[in-house]
């Protein structure tokens, strides 16, 4: 049987993706937060991997911390996922009571959270590489790198909200905040490659460091 809820969390995988995939409009809000807590997920499972190998000490700790971390952040973008499917229904409602820049902005503030969370959650991975045990270190990778892209669609979103709706009041209060998302993103260091990078780091939160597997097929001869 069809599951009809209308949170997207809710329903079975195909069910959601075809609701993605075949509706009429494009649910970019839903399908960024989505990415978010999925990247959350994975990256919570590095840390279960680790704690189950039975770390002790500092990296324990980081797991622990880790998992601290990104529950809440999980939480909150399935959240998210679930309220971007009647945000556009809020908005005309506001719209309709005479209050049209409220409905704008309810149409923006998603973005932005989905965006600083999805960001939060690829920092909290990245200070995590020091810790996470051999088995689950490129899975690790894998999040950061899904947190990352899940941060960067999020925030185009915002920024697109601005191109499509350039009202000064919306410049006023979301340019800055685009500009420092997009500034931070930047600063991200997900991997490249995995089989020619050393990722674990050289520090708590540090880029991979590119040194080059000589078995390594298909990578840069080393400099």
């Amino acid at each position: 049987m069809t599951n009809h809820s209308p949170n997207v969390t809710q329903q079975k995988t195909g069910e959601m993706l075809d609701g993605i995939a075949l509706a009429t409009h494009c649910q970019a809000g839903a399908t960024a937060a989505l990415s978010g807590a999925l990247a959350a997920s994975l990256g919570q499972a590095t840390a279960n991997g680790s704690l189950a190998e039975g770390v002790t000490g500092a990296p324990a700790e980081a797991a622990r911390r880790l998992q601290a971390t990104l529950t809440p952040i999980r939480t909150r973008l399935q959240e998210l996922a679930d309220s971007d499917a009647t945000a556009i229904g809020e908005f005309v409602r506001l719209r309709e009571a005479g209050q049209p820049l409220a409905g704008y902005t309810a149409l923006c503030d998603g973005p932005q959270e989905m965006a600083e969370l999805s960001l939060q959650a690829a920092q909290a991975l990245q200070e995590y590489r020091h810790h996470v045990s051999e088995r689950t270190h490129d899975d690790l990778e894998f999040s950061i790198t899904l947190a990352a892209a899940a941060a960067r669609a999020a925030m185009q979103l915002l920024d697109s909200n601005m191109r499509i709706w350039p009202l000064p009041e919306l410049r006023a209060k979301y340019d800055t905040v685009i500009d420092s998302l997009a500034a931070r993103i930047g600063a991200l260091t997900p991997a490249g490659r995995i089989s020619c990078s050393d990722t674990t780091g050289s520090a708590a939160g540090a880029p991979p460091s590119q040194v080059r597997s000589p078995t390594a097929p298909g990578c840069p001869a080393p400099c």
